[in-house]
């Protein structure tokens, strides 16, 4: 590309130049997870993770 070519080139120089231009770069951004600081505690744990029932349908309280 360029920089082969022996003509320096930043990414700033690049931004420069792109404006310059009207040009945007069509790479999509990253998608950034949100950081959770506590648990949803919203929906209570029933089962206690013991998912071996006796009979069907026993765990749901009917």
């Amino acid at each position: 590309m360029v920089t082969t070519q022996g003509i320096p080139l930043s990414r700033y120089r690049a931004s420069k130049q792109m404006k310059a231009l009207n040009l945007v770069s069509c790479q999509s951004s990253k998608h950034r997870y949100r950081k959770v600081n506590q648990e949803h505690i919203t929906i209570p744990n029933h089962l206690d993770r013991q998912f071996a029932v006796t009979a069907p349908e026993s765990s749901f309280g009917w």
